[in-house]
Parts: C-alpha cells; sequence; structure tokens
C-alpha cells in the first residue's frame, strides 16, 4: 500500500486502487481497509513503549498470581471452617475448594471469546471488581451452600485473567521474545496455588474468614490499578475503534478492519466466538491432547494441595500454622522451573530456528520433555515417605520435585499453544483452561478414597502411573505437531 498503511476513502464509489508490485504483477489495494499507520504505528500495540508494555505485563500477571492464590489459599482454613459450620464430610472439605477451580472451567467459554470482541481492557475491568465483591462476600457468609455459591462465581470471573491473560501477552510481545514473558506471567497458576496455604495457615489460626477478607482487599487494589493503568492490548479490537473513529470523521460508511466480521455485537457473532474454543477443542488434535495433558497434571496438583493438610498434621503432627509451611517446597519447586524455562525458553527457540529456518511454536515444548519427569519423581519420594512416615523434610523433597515437573508441563504447553494460534491465542487459551480446571475441579474429589484405599505409596505411584502413560502426547505433538497444525486448521 503506498503513502499510509491506511488507505481511507470519502468516496462511497471510489475502486481499488491498482499498484505496480516489483514482479511486474498487478495487486489490488481495498481503498476501504483500515490498517496501521506503517509498521512502526505506534497505536500498535506491538510498537508500544517498552515501559507500557511491562506495565501492562505486570498487571496481567498480578492478576494471575493474585486469582490463583485464592484456590488453595483457603485450605489451611476449611477444617475450621466445616467444624463452625457443624459439617465432617471430607468430599465436601475438598470440594469446597475445587469448586473456584471448577469456576475456571466454566468462565473462559465466555471472557475469552469476550476479549476478542470487545477488548481485553474493559473485559478485565468487569471483572475483577466482580471478583471482588464475590471474594469479600464469601469471607461473611453464614452458611455451607452461599459459600460454595461465591466461591465458584469468584472463580467463574476470576478466570479472566487465566483465560485471556497469555493473549494479552502475545498483543504485545513477539514470538522470539515471547517465551520469557509468557513463562513469568505463567508462573501466577502454580506459583499461586503453591505458597497460597503458607499464607492461608497463618490466617487461618485467627480465622479462615480473614482468607477471603485479604484477598478481597488485594483484589480490590489491583481493581483500581486495573481501571487506571491497563491499556487496550488487543490489536484487532484496537483497529476496530479506529476504523468507527473514521466512519464518523469521512461519513464513509465502507471503512472496515480485516477483523470487522469478529468485531459484531450480534447475538449470532457472539455466539459463533463463544463456540471458537469449544470448536478448537474438537477441531484442532493439538489442542485437545494438550488440554487433555496438562488437565491431568492440573488435577494432580490440586489433589495434593488438598490432602498436605491432613498429611502432615495427622503423619507429622504439623500445627495450623505451620502446616501451611509444608508448601514452601513446591513452590520453591516451581521457581526453580520457571527461573530454567525464562532463561532457556527464547534461547532454544532460536537455536533451533537458526537451523530449521523457521519459528516453529513445537520448539516450545523442548524443555517440557527435559523437565516433566520430575513431576513422576516427585510423586513416587512424596508418597512413599510420607507411607512410611520417613523424617518430614524427605518428602518436602519430593514436592519440590513435583513442583520442578508440573510447571515444566504447564508452562511449555501454554507458550505453544500461543505461539500456534496467535490473534485466537485467547481462544486456544480458554479452551485449554476449561479442561485442565475440570481436572482441577473433579481429581481432588477422589483424593481422599484414593488414599483411604491404597495408602499414600501405592496412591501416588498410581498417579505416577498415569502421567507415564501420558507421557507419549507432547513427544507426539514435538515431532508431528507441524503436520497436525498444517492438517487440521479449522476455520475460526
Amino acid at each position: 500500500m503506498s503513502g499510509s498503511a491506511t488507505s481511507v476513502s470519502t468516496d462511497i464509489e471510489a475502486e481499488k486502487d491498482q499498484v505496480q508490485a516489483p514482479s511486474e504483477e498487478i495487486v489490488f489495494v481495498d481503498s476501504n481497509l483500515v490498517t496501521w499507520d506503517g509498521s512502526d504505528d505506534p497505536t500498535n500495540p506491538m510498537n508500544f513503549k517498552f515501559g507500557t508494555k511491562i506495565s501492562a505485563l505486570a498487571i496481567v500477571s498480578t492478576l494471575n498470581f493474585l486469582v490463583p492464590l485464592g484456590s488453595s489459599m483457603f485450605a489451611p482454613g476449611v477444617p475450621s471452617m466445616m467444624t463452625e459450620f457443624g459439617n465432617a464430610n471430607s468430599t465436601l472439605a475438598s470440594f469446597v475448594v475445587s469448586i473456584y477451580v471448577l469456576g475456571f472451567a466454566i468462565g473462559p467459554l465466555i471472557v475469552g471469546p469476550l476479549s476478542e470482541m470487545y477488548g481485553r481492557s474493559i473485559v478485565f475491568k468487569v471483572s475483577m471488581s466482580l471478583f471482588t465483591a464475590f471474594t469479600i462476600g464469601a469471607g461473611e457468609c453464614s452458611n455451607f451452600v452461599s459459600l460454595i455459591v461465591l466461591r465458584f462465581l469468584a472463580g467463574l470471573i476470576g478466570s479472566t485473567s487465566l483465560a485471556i491473560g497469555a493473549g494479552s501477552v502475545a498483543d504485545v510481545i513477539p514470538i522470539e521474545k515471547r517465551g520469557r514473558y509468557l513463562n513469568l506471567y505463567l508462573l501466577g497458576p502454580t506459583l499461586g496455588p503453591a505458597i497460597g496455604p503458607v499464607i492461608g495457615g497463618f490466617l487461618s489460626a485467627v480465622s479462615w474468614r480473614w482468607v477471603f477478607r485479604v484477598i478481597g482487599t488485594l483484589s480490590g487494589v489491583m481493581t483500581i490499578v486495573v481501571f487506571v493503568f491497563l491499556p487496550e492490548t488487543y490489536g484487532p479490537y484496537v483497529l476496530h475503534v479506529k476504523a468507527n473513529r473514521l466512519r464518523k470523521e469521512t461519513g464513509n460508511d465502507k471503512l472496515r478492519t480485516e477483523y470487522e466480521n469478529r468485531m459484531s455485537g450480534t447475538v449470532t457473532h457472539f455466539m459463533k466466538n463463544i463456540i471458537r474454543p469449544c470448536k478448537l477443542l474438537i477441531m484442532s488434535p493439538i489442542v485437545l491432547i494438550m488440554s487433555i495433558y496438562v488437565a491431568i497434571t492440573y488435577g494432580q496438583l490440586y489433589l495434593l494441595l488438598t490432602t498436605f493438610t491432613s498429611v502432615f498434621q495427622n503423619q507429622y503432627k504439623f500445627s495450623t500454622e505451620a502446616v501451611g509451611l509444608s508448601y514452601i517446597a513446591m513452590g520453591l519447586g516451581t521457581l526453580v522451573s520457571i527461573l530454567t524455562i525464562v532463561a532457556y525458553s527464547d534461547r532454544v527457540l532460536l537455536n533451533m530456528a537458526a537451523k530449521s529456518g523457521d519459528k516453529k511454536p513445537e520448539y516450545r515444548l523442548w524443555l517440557l520433555l527435559v523437565l516433566s519427569p520430575m513431576d513422576i519423581i516427585g510423586l513416587l519420594i512424596y508418597g512413599w515417605t510420607v507411607q512410611y512416615a520417613v523424617h518430614w523434610i524427605v518428602p518436602l523433597i519430593g514436592t519440590f520435585c513435583l513442583g520442578v515437573g508440573i510447571f515444566a508441563t504447564f508452562s511449555p504447553t501454554i507458550s505453544y499453544l500461543v505461539d500456534a494460534y496467535t490473534i485466537y491465542a485467547a481462544s486456544a487459551n480458554s479452551a485449554s483452561t476449561m479442561v485442565r480446571s475440570l481436572g482441577g475441579a473433579f481429581l481432588p474429589l477422589a483424593g481422599p478414597k484414593i488414599y483411604a484405599a491404597l495408602g499414600h505409596g501405592w496412591g501416588n505411584t498410581l498417579l505416577a502411573l498415569i502421567m507415564l502413560a501420558i507421557a507419549p502426547a507432547p513427544v507426539l505433538m514435538y515431532f508431528k505437531g507441524e503436520s497436525l497444525r498444517k492438517r487440521f486448521n479449522p476455520s475460526l
């Protein structure tokens, strides 16, 4: 396109301009198509100043830490809450924790597509306002049913950061630099649940209600930050706003963007956008296989998180305050994993791209193949040392290994889906979040029965065998993912 990258015609009857390409081939440029004003257009989120990008990513990453923090921070306070409400059912005790994660499974079906219709910013603003209200309300409940309902609603609306945060990273960071920032963002969903009980243990010693009051206060502060400082980062929506402005200024109603069909506010387009994550799950083997793979890992994480309290209180006689500290080892393992992946993710991608000549999304999975076996090792160490009441430091070493392996499974998978689906990253991530959250919600409900029937030794060995059985999934994606992407490319 000659001159400005945005060709705007005020003449409703304007014809398409003809431009002579270097190859002498005649190409046509639509004069009514609204695009960026050149490759360095400052309104393009990819061209935001570095400080603006970092500020936006810091806000989104903080939300992605805060919301998952609330999923497990309540775990140490569950026994006192059950006592206060006069209920001794162990399955319900696990359910009041996992119901929050069940909300994570449903919310992305709505908020992910909405962010691709109305932009990221407004979705974050509305969701954080409601999340704060539901969380504060949960801390003031007087009965078990209302607590479960508010926990579910908080998880549902709070899932925004998990569903569209990765898309926000992809909005402003090019693929060759994306791994480092994306993995820092993804630290929240694994580190948050791991360290939440550490804080929750001390708060619950005062009252389980203080867990919700603290999270509610923090989320209220972040809601203000979102309203004041979070810019719109979704490029297609920024162009949509630009097209609307130009239509008003020029009177040319034919002006449009190439994404206009996805920006319509009609019910038909809304439903189409909501269906997109499900369509990806059904029609893309990559999304389906990797989502199931992560779901099993995520479910295992929450199964362990919901049973650590009883294990270390009953087996090792930890106090309510001290039992929260038992989660630190997993958090440290997660931190080691994230530092490793941040240091090497982009480096591996660029090194492999230099050899192949193409920055293939599958290169993101290399670190998963190397580090994920730590999950299986951790399960075996933790399970059998708890079974035989070996000194508490040894099972904590096992949970450290678990932290390394679980994050190494979770993070590269999401990075892979984001790189593979670019402008549909939010929908792909929503699909993955939905499936993995179902695993995180329901697998923990089986935890007490598994350990009661098999003990911690064979119970965790069973989990290790399941992880071993699904280990070929990322190997398949690493070697065959490119051909699968080309063969199964659903029209979205």
